[in-house]
């Protein structure tokens, strides 16, 4: 081991210390005063009215939802597909705003997505004659979804003509990685860094929270081991993907 790791393993160390420190004290700090409370009747009667509230949401939240998100959808659609019509080729500040407008329609719709699983997961759990009506809506929205992305894909397409796959195909992630140049490779490795750095934080804190408020509340641990099925398979596959392609470049 070389003198600069020794020495950055040793400015490092202490601070990694006082975290566990003060994780400790604060962990042992919640724990007690979680022991030391009892849920009310009116914790469960908080929940009770919780969940009646989603069941009765479920069917308006996904019409709401999808019509506020699609129709700004289909603003930013509009937008972005008469920017590209007089589109030069050649004005990079043009082609960032027409990006900027089709990246937002991605993120909206893919929130729309999370959305329409969320109301459907709580609608269902209402077990009366509604349950049709919001599968109805539930599917028409996942449809509209679809067809927005599919729409801003298309676009994408027609201003960068060597981009490949469809939204409707069930490998389009990787044809349309296949189709992105390096500088865009490389921005996808970025953001795909940030994402699985926020996402292992995410999990960190659920759990903690999990932890928490299974001292107080009958929560099981079935959320807990959903929430580590989900923290290992996000650290192994980033794991083995490493693995993976560091095998790879040494065979080539």
């Amino acid at each position: 081991m070389s003198r600069e790791t020794k020495s950055e393993n040793r400015r490092a160390l202490p601070k990694f210390l006082l975290i566990m420190l003060a994780s400790a004290v604060c962990g042992g700090i919640l724990g007690f005063c979680a022991g030391w409370m009892e849920p009310g009747p009116w914790l469960e009667d908080a929940a009770a009215t919780l969940r009646k509230l989603l069941g009765e949401s479920a069917l308006w939240g996904i019409g709401a939802t999808t019509a506020v998100l699609m129709g700004t959808c289909l603003i930013h659609f509009l937008r972005a597909k008469s920017r590209a019509a007089a589109w030069d080729g050649e004005d990079e500040k043009e082609a960032e705003a027409i990006d900027r407008s089709l990246n937002w329609i991605m993120l909206l719709s893919a929130l729309q997505l999370l959305l329409d699983f969320f109301f459907f997961a709580a609608g269902i759990l209402r077990q009366d004659m509604r349950v049709f009506w919001i599968c109805g809506a539930f599917i028409g929205s996942i449809i509209l979804v679809a067809i927005c992305q599919q729409k801003a894909v298309d676009l994408t397409k027609r201003m960068n003509p060597e981009k490949r796959g469809s939204v409707y195909d069930i490998k389009f992630q990787k044809k349309w990685y296949d189709s992105c140049d390096e500088a865009e490779r490389a921005q996808i490795g970025r953001a795909a860094m940030h994402a699985y750095r926020t996402a292992s934080r995410a999990c960190l804190g659920l759990w903690l929270v999990l932890v928490v408020l299974s001292l107080t509340l009958e929560v099981g641990l079935l959320p807990i081991v959903v929430l580590m099925v989900i923290w290992g398979i996000l650290q192994m596959s980033y794991l083995a993907e490493c693995i993976r392609m560091s095998r790879q470049e040494r065979e080539c």
